[in-house]
């Protein structure tokens, strides 16, 4: 009982660093929106108790105090420049612990984004900087994930569905700069979604 108290304690020691990270952000996302406040997106989510458990229970050497991750903060911008406006302007200004550049150098898996994580209030915030692009293809295997009731973010599931997921980040990274894909990446992305189709639909 002392353990979920002190989990407890921990996550909610970072309501305060979240919002003041979410209202910070929105100053530093609203050169980008054009006047249309609409066009970005700016979210906050304090991890779940059963998440902070299974992260834990996944990597057991890791400290509570260690977590950086139990308050996270994302804006989703219209291209890869304001986001990296934004990574620039926050590095400069705020105090920054660590950054991770998603966007160049991709997880295996195909994740695309900016990664810093702050310190408001004493408690890391993670922020998490994505485009429109790179937040849809989050989301759908996010979905796919609750739907299929398979952590396919966390790289569990058929090799299939993940060799799909590659190809369909590679295609809108190039979507994003502006590049034709060539007739061999198209007939592989078809070759990938035939493949992950049945473990999918």
């Amino acid at each position: 009982m002392a353990d979920v108290r002190l989990v407890e304690a921990r996550r909610g020691a970072h309501a305060g660093p979240l919002r003041n990270a979410n209202a910070n952000l929105r100053h530093y996302v609203k050169p980008h929106t054009a006047g249309r406040p609409e066009i970005v997106s700016v979210t906050q989510r304090l991890k779940k108790f059963s998440t902070i458990l299974d992260k834990q229970c996944r990597y057991p050497t890791m400290k509570l105090s260690k977590m950086e991750d139990i308050g996270g903060v994302r804006a989703v911008v219209p291209d890869q420049s304001a986001a990296d406006d934004v990574s620039r302007r926050l590095r400069k200004n705020w105090k920054v612990s660590r950054y991770r550049d998603y966007v160049r150098t991709p997880k295996d898996s195909g994740y695309r984004a900016l990664h810093l994580t702050v310190i408001k209030q004493g408690l890391p915030i993670e922020v998490q900087l994505r485009t429109y692009l790179q937040d849809a293809w989050a989301n759908q295997v996010e979905g796919d994930s609750r739907r299929r009731r398979i952590d396919y973010k966390s790289g569990v599931g058929k090799q299939e569905v993940h060799d799909f997921y590659v190809a369909m980040s590679e295609l809108f990274a190039m979507s994003e700069a502006s590049v034709t894909p060539s007739e061999d990446f198209s007939n592989e992305l078809r070759r990938r979604r035939l493949l992950a189709d049945p473990y999918l639909s």
